[in-house]
């Protein structure tokens, strides 16, 4: 089954807003065996949009349209739709009705225009919108499927998980991946270490994406059943990690400052004089944080009088200081002068030391100096 996702909406291709509804779509059915191929933005123009959707529905065995079922004049989505179809709209009354419930809950007067959000095109299942005013549609011609979803990612969501996934779960097979995580090695490296396997991919197939200072693998297995999946994708898997295991911290959704935290056998403390605060905000998303981050210390004269740090200490001065007063075996340093940042390491006997020289902004080096010290304190740990 092809799947076309079609999102409607001038504010996409202006760059004002992020597709994220096809993101989210792709994963949902990509999951329940339904193989999306295709990604397509068009402005709110009806033209465009007619013509769009018809090589959409003639190339593709479903079309999921996203956007343009407001009340304003820009939103055309199923009136272009019931068109192309040559059907026409009628009001659905459970959703005029739920609309009329919501602008009198909210003491608001209803203009006449929120009525055309209760319209749906004839012979379509609606699809109820739980969170906002404009219900879903699916329709079947002939062989072919076609969805109207809404726009806003907070009412698509929920209307896709409660009432569009019913309609796919009967298809025959389950798509399913797993996506390795690894640092400490390039894109490049990896894909020379994994070629043969890369080279040879049938199913599973095995895809690396890059990241900042990250790198994942992806494994995807297509198949009758998510067990089946997951039984052809572990041998590919303990393949890969017998030769580039060292580099691996985790699968999927774990994030680096997840992996850091459950590698942690005892508390630590950060010094920072580069991040203003970016590398706290990351760790402290973990539950772990309050558990294992002693102390986090921003460089200053107040900060450094009190810790009894001076001008010209050295990170191992400094170090050596930070350990003494929080009574901590682990410390990470992040310092900055004229001329390079330098990431200082120490976790028990272990120091590492990181120098880079400034060839950017100070500004724009904060987030990428946080992600070198959080990649080379968890290889360190491990």
């Amino acid at each position: 089954m092809k799947v076309s996702i079609l999102s409607v909406g001038t504010e996409i291709l202006l760059g004002q807003i992020a597709n994220t509804n096809a993101q989210f779509i792709s994963k949902v059915l990509n999951e329940l065996g339904a193989s999306v191929v295709r990604h397509v933005a068009v402005g709110d123009n009806p033209e465009r949009l007619e013509r769009t959707f018809k090589e959409e529905l003639f190339n593709h065995d479903v079309v999921i349209l996203t956007g343009g079922l407001g009340p304003t004049k820009d939103d055309l989505t199923k009136q272009t739709v019931a068109q192309v179809l040559e059907r026409g709209l009628e009001t659905n009354q459970q959703a005029m009705g739920h609309i009329e419930r919501y602008f009198k809950n909210e003491n608001r007067t209803m203009t006449p225009n929120n009525k055309q959000q209760a319209l749906v095109i004839e012979g379509s299942d609606v699809l109820n919108n739980d969170v906002g005013m404009a219900p879903g549609m699916y329709l079947e011609l002939d062989d072919k499927k076609i969805v109207l979803l809404p726009g806003p990612p907070k009412e698509l969501q929920p209307m896709v998980n409660q009432y569009l996934i019913p309609y796919f779960l009967n298809e025959a097979r389950v798509i399913f991946s797993e996506s390795l995580k690894f640092t400490g090695i390039g894109e490049s490296s990896l894909e020379t270490e994994l070629m043969d396997i890369i080279d040879n991919q049938t199913n599973p197939t095995i895809a690396p994406l890059a990241g900042q200072h990250e790198v994942s693998l992806r494994i995807t297995a297509n198949t009758e059943t998510k067990q089946k999946a997951l039984e052809l994708i572990k041998p590919v898997k303990e393949e890969i990690l017998s030769r580039i295991g060292k580099y691996y911290y985790g699968s999927d959704d774990l994030s680096i400052e997840e992996a850091v935290f459950n590698e942690l056998d005892q508390p630590f403390v950060i010094y920072d004089g580069i991040t203003d605060g970016v590398l706290y905000s990351r760790l402290k998303l973990s539950e772990k944080s309050e558990e294992y981050l002693k102390a986090y210390t921003v460089k200053n004269d107040w900060s450094d009088s009190v810790l009894n740090i001076a001008q010209n200490d050295t990170s191992e001065e400094i170090t050596k200081k930070l350990k003494e007063v929080f009574k901590v075996e682990s410390t990470i340093l992040l310092l900055q002068d004229d001329k390079e940042s330098t990431v200082y390491i120490s976790h028990k006997q272990k120091n590492k030391k990181f120098i880079s020289s400034l060839s950017q902004s100070y500004a724009g080096r904060r987030d990428r100096i946080s992600n070198i010290a959080l990649i080379e304190y968890l290889n360190l740990l491990r």
